[in-house]
């Protein structure tokens, strides 16, 4: 058995960050629904940018899909995560000594 560490070290490279990279693992491995769903985000969020000539709001949501699309790609991966995400919102986060560090994000997204 493997721990989760473990496990998210050995996935390969995560999804680029890039609208149409994020598009197309969505549309490999998410589903109809979820594609149009990114796809009113987006636009709405390129509307928003134009309107208040503020990227912010498209860099949120480009990243936001970012990590949606990645776990798109392993649906074993993905399921962890939602289940890490129901037990942190039922009973808060992990110990400190748990977590990831930022130093160990950086290193996995490469941002």
């Amino acid at each position: 058995m493997t721990t989760p560490r473990a496990r998210r070290e050995a996935l390969a490279s995560p999804t680029p960050c890039t609208p149409a990279a994020i598009r197309a693992v969505l549309a490999a491995h998410a589903g109809s629904a979820v594609l149009e769903t990114y796809d009113r985000d987006l636009d709405a969020a390129f509307e928003q940018a134009r309107r208040d000539g503020d990227l912010t709001p498209l860099v949120q949501t480009v990243r936001r899909w970012w990590f949606e699309a990645d776990t798109w790609r392993d649906p074993a991966a993905r399921q962890d995560f939602q289940d890490r995400v129901d037990r942190y919102l039922a009973e808060g986060p992990p110990p400190r000594q748990q977590r990831f560090s930022r130093e160990e994000l950086r290193a996995r997204y490469r941002v």
